[in-house]
């Protein structure tokens, strides 16, 4: 039967890199956006809380205009492109930020100071890799969604859970939060599937990739499409 797809796309925060204004990063930004329209998309859905969703899609409304200029962010500068060069109406929200029990410097913190030995074996393999000069932004796409760094990123924050001691769960007091900020994310990308012709694009930080892929594909909604033959 055919199912619904959902392309699951790890990206870097854009608006923490300086220099993505620059003829070269732009004409590579554009680059990326051609490679995602061969997906073709039905909606694209973003790391974005349901209530900025008015004024950001405004701001869509706008730049399909021709009347505003591109912020410096994965939002504007990739969702916002492709969106356009669609013809879609909107971009749609999917996040949730609620307050959580403790917070990730809290808990990170507290492993440091107490469980040194663990948090040297939770994070001694991760070695993330960077934006340089050298390196196009759809290469870097690339890697930033290969598989081996999704899962060692999801490893760890399985492996999170282990701080603390019996009745005092640090790593839960943060991890909880986290869980449930990606379990909403699944909830949201659901509702967007009304019909098995529904291709939807998740434009997300890669560190969400791995958990919300496990739930899209143990929940049988949909058929989970690898993005890495998109960006090669």
């Amino acid at each position: 039967m055919e199912k619904a797809k959902v392309l699951v796309l790890g990206t870097f925060h854009m608006a923490e890199h300086e220099g993505l204004d620059s003829p070269k990063r732009q004409a590579e930004i554009e680059e990326l956006v051609s490679a995602l329209e061969k997906y073709k998309p039905t909606k694209i859905a973003v790391e974005m809380v349901p209530g900025d969703s008015e004024s950001y899609n405004e701001e869509y409304k706008q730049y399909k205009l021709g009347n505003d200029q591109l912020g410096r962010n994965e939002i504007y500068q990739v969702a916002f492109r492709l969106g356009a060069s669609l013809g879609h109406e909107q971009i749609y929200p999917t996040d949730w930020m609620g307050e959580a029990d403790m917070s990730y410097g809290e808990m990170d913190g507290w492993l440091r100071e107490n469980q040194p030995e663990l948090f040297q074996e939770i994070f001694e393999d991760l070695s993330f890799p960077e934006l340089t000069n050298d390196k196009s932004i759809i290469d870097y796409y690339e890697e930033l969604n290969d598989p081996i760094l999704l899962n060692k990123l999801h490893k760890i924050y399985v492996n999170l859970a282990r701080v603390g001691d019996i009745g005092n769960y640090i790593g839960m007091e943060w991890l909880s939060w986290w869980y449930k900020r990606n379990l909403i994310m699944f909830s949201n990308i659901s509702r967007l599937i009304n019909s098995e012709e529904e291709r939807i694009l998740f434009i997300v930080g890669n560190s969400h990739c791995s958990i919300v892929t496990k739930f899209l594909e143990e929940s049988e909604i949909c058929e989970v499409v690898e993005p890495l033959p998109y960006l090669r």
